[in-house]
């Protein structure tokens, strides 16, 4: 399996904190409270292994998925335990929700944070890799690990980012994946040692 190295994860991770740094801004207008966001942990994982750490989490599973294009391609999501996504949509639609408007608003409001957060990372991706993105439209999907990550190929690859979100009315955790086949993580490893300064060479 292609891997990335210690030095090429810790770009990853870098450019990751600049993402959700930016998104911290963003959502805390949206929320109207101080939103504090951080990104412990940066992996590389197999369909499988995500699969099972977001099962460990819960096994009903809300996820916003954004297709991205560019000299690499894949999918992008932002995933919450579904109990955690209805504390999303208590501090985005507030407090006062109505039973029967809850699936809507549910689905608005992962909606509108996963359209912050992912943007985010994606524009630092941008910013930091000099290459340009396409954007997909976002929808909300609703299971548990597999299904949510809609691949059974075993050697499409996950970047996993386990994020934990700050607020002074709540503590929320989720992710953040990025399912890549092996091309496509080829590509983002040259990327990376190009921002390094490395020698671009193929493993």
């Amino acid at each position: 399996m292609l891997k990335l190295d210690d030095d090429q994860l810790d770009a990853l991770s870098e450019i990751f904190n600049i993402g959700v740094g930016k998104a911290a801004a963003a959502m805390s207008g949206l929320v109207g409270d101080e939103v504090l966001l951080s990104v412990p942990h940066v992996s590389l994982l197999t369909v499988s292994e995500a699969a099972q750490e977001l099962n460990a989490a819960n096994p009903r599973l809300y996820a916003v998925r954004q297709p991205f294009d560019g000299v690499f391609k894949g999918d992008a999501l932002l995933i919450f335990p579904s109990e955690k996504s209805l504390e999303i949509v208590r501090i985005v639609a507030g407090q006062s929700v109505p039973e029967e408007q809850l699936s809507g608003l549910e689905r608005d409001a992962m909606t509108e944070i996963g359209n912050v957060m992912l943007n985010a990372c994606i524009a630092a991706l941008s910013d930091l890799l000099q290459n340009e993105f396409d954007l997909g439209t976002p929808d909300v999907n609703i299971g548990d690990g597999r299904s949510i990550l809609r691949t059974r190929i075993q050697n499409h690859l996950v970047v996993f980012l386990h994020i934990r979100f700050e607020l002074k009315s709540s503590d929320i955790e989720g992710f953040v994946v990025f399912v890549l086949n092996t091309t496509s993580l080829e590509t983002l490893r040259l990327c990376l040692d190009k921002m390094l300064g490395r020698p671009t060479t193929v493993a």
